[in-house]
């Protein structure tokens, strides 16, 4: 396998990728981003994707575009099945598609809840879906999905959207779990990223960094290369988030305690008593990327073995 660290350059010449939500913002420049490295590209978007199909064709590359819905099992099967009937093949899949419909909580209806998690967390099955079984008959291949920061730490009034962000999370460790004896690798992106016209509620409280700099250090295209990486065949992990945010590039991970083993039938007294112990994180391990794992692990420690 070529590792991307060793290569002179990443290339994806002959391969076929997938981007949803590529009409503008984030999703447009990784299209762009994958399809200067030589991906021929299915652009998806309801706007703008004959556009930005137009400009990497424009540009000499290959690109096709859809206008399917990916809130809808159809939708998913008819965009990984144009891939396929243009090319012939499937190497990677980015789902970057997105809405928003923020309310406080005591003011969200379950429309608004539905709305959000059919385009961000169900579209992420409609499409893996269909195209994990194609990877697994083929040998492999890469899915990339876009989750954030709200599935990690929560949003005020996006409960719906930090939901279904960490739903994902839960989504993608499995597909990794399952996918990795098929050569198929599945990471999330955690970006940061401001389209044109955006304001962010940070812009204005850093000293001396005007709203234009952090707008111009955000652009999306500051987050595509992590996207290259992880779609490229030579992608180092699986079941990783992977943050890119103004070229700040880390991984980010769910961590246990190491905690409090109670070595007598315990009380809530107890668990009281040593509640220091219970939420240090000063030794904090990372979270196995499968339960099972973790569950073993429990099991050492409860027993001393």
């Amino acid at each position: 396998m070529t590792d991307p660290r060793v290569a002179e350059t990443l290339r994806f010449d002959g391969e076929v990728a997938v981007v949803t939500g590529a009409g503008r913002g984030m999703g447009r420049t990784h299209a762009l981003e994958l399809a200067r490295r030589g991906a021929k590209i299915v652009v998806n978007d309801i706007h703008g994707a004959r556009d930005i199909a137009d400009e990497i064709t424009a540009s000499g590359g290959e690109a096709v575009a859809d206008t399917h819905s990916v809130a809808t099992e159809e939708g998913g099967q008819a965009i990984i099945g144009l891939a396929l009937s243009t090319w012939g093949r499937l190497d990677t899949v980015v789902t970057n598609a997105t809405i928003y419909q923020p309310r406080p909580f005591d003011e969200m209806t379950l429309a608004d809840f539905d709305a959000v998690l059919d385009v961000k967390l169900r579209a992420a099955f409609f499409l893996f879906h269909p195209a994990y079984r194609h990877m697994r008959r083929a040998g492999g291949g890469r899915l990339v999905g876009v989750t954030s920061g709200a599935g990690l730490q929560g949003l005020a009034t996006q409960a719906n959207y930090a939901a279904a962000n960490s739903g994902l999370i839960g989504l993608f460790r499995t597909i990794a779990l399952e996918g990795e004896r098929y050569g198929i690798k599945a990471n999330l992106l955690n970006p940061g990223a401001l389209i044109a016209g955006e304001s962010s509620p940070f812009m204005d409280q850093i000293p001396g960094v005007s709203g234009d700099d952090i707008r111009a250090g955000f652009l999306p295209s500051r987050v595509s290369p992590m996207v290259a990486v992880l779609a490229h065949r030579g992608c180092p992990c699986t079941g990783q988030v992977l943050g890119a945010w103004g070229g700040r590039f880390a991984r980010s991970t769910i961590t246990t305690a190491r905690g409090w083993v109670a070595q007598t039938p315990p009380t809530a007294e107890d668990v009281i008593d040593h509640w220091d112990e219970i939420v240090d994180q000063n030794d904090a391990v990372d979270y196995p990327n499968d339960v099972m794992i973790f569950a073993y692990e429990n099991m050492r420690l409860l027993y001393g073995r």
